[in-house]
C-alpha cells in the first residue's frame, strides 16, 4: 500500500517537472502517463502544431534510477523536418531515442527496452560530395512497430523498417528490414531465429 502511494508520488513530481516541456512542445498526450525522469523532447520545424503523441497509460523511464539497463541516458522524442512520432496505449519505453522525420508509430502494449534508437531517417547522405555540400539527398521512411511487440535493450531500429504484432527483437539487434508478426528476430543484422509459440 505505501509502496504504491510512492509511486503515484514520483510519478505526479515527474509528469509536473517534464510538463514545461510537453506543452512547449505541443505534445499531446493521453491519460495516465507514468513517467520516472526528465524526457527530451524537441521539434525542429514541424510542420503541424502536433508532432508528437503519447497514449493512454504510457510508463516512460529517462534516467538511470529509473531503469539501470538502460545507461545513464535519458529518453529523448525528437521531430525534425515534418516527422511525427505516435507511441499508442499501454506502451512502455525505458532510456531511448525516437528520432524522426518522416514517421515513427508503435502499437498499443509495446514495450521497448533500456537503450534503445529508433531512426527513421538516414541523418546524412551517402555520398560524401553531397555530405559536403549540405545534405541535400537525405533518406527517410516511416518506421511502423505493430502491437504486443518487444523490443530488447540497446537496439536500432532503421528507417523503413516494419515489426509485425507480437514480435520479439532481441537485445544489441540492428533491425535494417522488416520484420513478420510472431517472429524472433537477433543479431546485426537482424534475422530470423524462430516463431514466437
Amino acid at each position: 500500500m505505501i509502496r504504491k502511494f510512492l509511486y503515484k508520488i514520483i510519478y505526479l513530481y515527474y509528469r509536473i517537472l517534464n510538463m514545461p516541456s510537453i506543452i512547449l512542445n505541443n505534445v499531446k498526450i493521453g491519460r495516465s502517463l507514468h513517467l520516472r525522469g526528465i524526457l527530451y523532447i524537441k521539434k525542429a520545424r514541424c510542420k503541424t502544431k502536433e508532432c508528437i503523441y503519447i497514449g493512454d497509460n504510457v510508463n516512460i523511464n529517462s534516467s538511470f534510477n529509473s531503469d539501470p539497463i538502460g545507461g545513464d541516458g535519458r529518453t529523448i522524442f525528437y521531430t525534425r523536418y515534418g516527422g511525427k512520432i505516435e507511441i499508442g496505449n499501454n506502451c512502455g519505453i525505458s532510456n531511448s531515442t525516437i528520432v524522426s522525420e518522416s514517421l515513427v508509430r508503435i502499437g498499443d502494449y509495446t514495450n521497448i527496452g533500456g537503450g534503445t534508437k529508433i531512426y527513421d531517417t538516414d541523418f546524412h547522405s551517402i555520398d560524401p560530395d553531397v555530405r559536403l555540400q549540405g545534405d541535400t539527398d537525405i533518406k527517410t521512411r516511416p518506421i511502423v512497430i505493430g502491437k504486443k511487440v518487444f523490443i530488447g535493450g540497446h537496439c536500432i531500429i532503421l528507417k523503413g523498417v516494419t515489426v509485425g504484432d507480437g514480435s520479439v527483437i532481441g537485445a544489441g539487434s540492428v533491425v535494417s528490414r522488416s520484420v513478420p508478426a510472431n517472429e524472433i528476430w537477433a543479431g546485426n543484422p537482424a534475422r530470423f531465429i524462430r516463431k514466437v509459440k
